[in-house]
């Protein structure tokens, strides 16, 4: 009898443990959209929007800018990875605003990505965002406090914009007003949990050519090669459906 008795809550242990696991590796949350898919274009009478359709519906990503803009818009001729979180609010250019969204190009050209959409009434664009950035990077802060910078990337991609190129910058000019014994530059890369529950996973390289590329943009600005240590880590950073695209970075750490 205390055999049988064993066996039993061992099995049901068993089983409530793999209802568990399956339920944990269903999908990442409702609200969630991470998908790969071919962007489009909407005109307008100002600026054009980016969209992207996944499973019947269309999402608004962001509108066409400058290199400035918070916004980076993808390319046609490109597929797209989206990541981003459903809102209620209204529509935009026909599209469901995600917010927040990133938009990463995958780098294969697919010539399929083409669609041009013509504009229509009832589709304006919203008012342009501020370009709060710029003052930001013309004038730089006095504050030496911040210790540790984080570096984010679109997915594979080793490739600084405007804003990130300015935290590297910012690193650099906070490490020299310290006197910086050290900089610390470590690499990761990371896996995005799609909607449909398929794990999309970054280049095994990608980790060390992030962190490379990084530590050599602090000694063009001025650091001494000699205290910038650059490192990675190889595998890939765990996965949530949420937080997935702020583990594609790199961290600057200076230690004075």
């Amino acid at each position: 009898m205390k055999q049988t008795l064993t066996i039993l809550i061992v099995t049901t242990a068993l089983m409530l443990t793999g209802r568990t696991n399956a339920k944990l590796e269903d999908k990442p949350p409702a609200n969630r959209r991470n998908f790969v898919a071919c962007p489009i274009v909407r005109d307008t009478k100002t600026l054009p929007c980016w969209l992207a359709e996944y499973e019947g519906e269309l999402y608004f990503l962001g509108l066409q800018g400058s290199s400035v803009s918070e916004f980076y818009p993808p390319q046609l001729n490109h597929e797209v990875l989206v990541e981003g979180t459903v809102t209620n609010e209204p529509r935009i250019c026909g599209g469901i605003p995600l917010k927040p969204v990133r938009v990463s190009v995958i780098a294969e050209l697919n010539r399929g990505c083409n669609t041009l959409l013509p504009a229509e009434d009832g589709m304006e664009a919203p008012p342009t965002p501020a370009r709060r950035f710029v003052d930001s990077m013309r004038n730089p802060g006095t504050d030496t406090s911040q210790r540790e910078f984080i570096v984010p990337f679109d997915f594979d991609s080793d490739y600084l914009t405007f804003h990130t190129t300015r935290i590297v910058g910012e690193a650099a000019r906070v490490a020299k007003a310290v006197k910086a014994s050290k900089i610390e530059v470590q690499g990761y890369r990371a896996t995005t949990w799609l909607s449909n529950g398929k794990k999309f996973i970054e280049a095994d390289s990608i980790a060390p050519k992030r962190a490379k590329k990084v530590g050599e943009i602090l000694v063009r600005l001025g650091l001494a090669s000699s205290f910038v240590s650059v490192n990675w880590k190889t595998e890939p950073e765990s996965y949530d459906g949420v937080t997935d695209p702020e583990k594609r970075r790199v961290t600057i750490k200076i230690i004075p």
